[in-house]
């Protein structure tokens, strides 16, 4: 009898696994032709959000490049004058002034 209540668990068991998996399939399938729509709401609802972002990218642009042009512009007279100033030197400063 031992077996025998073993078997049955196990065959309730799997009865009960392959009920609940059938369950889960049926709502997948339902809620599947779902799932577009949901996506698409989604990203339209989230557009709002995206407009503040656009303009503060659009005003945010300009800025960098020109502190980026800035930059750019005192690093090559920074050493441009440095290799000037190397040139007008005594060598003797000139030697102790290059970088080791």
């Amino acid at each position: 009898m031992n077996a025998e209540s073993r078997a049955r668990k196990r065959a309730e068991v799997v009865d009960e696994v392959s009920k609940w998996t059938v369950g889960l399939g049926i709502l997948g399938v339902a809620l599947a032709p779902l799932a577009i729509p949901i996506v698409v709401l989604t990203a339209v609802a989230l557009i709002p959000l995206l407009v503040p972002l656009v303009a503060v990218a659009i005003l945010a642009v300009p800025v960098l490049l020109i502190r980026a042009l800035a930059r750019r512009v005192r690093q090559r007279r920074a050493r441009s004058s440095s290799r000037s100033d190397r040139r007008f030197m005594p060598r003797s400063r000139a030697a102790s002034a290059a970088p080791r």
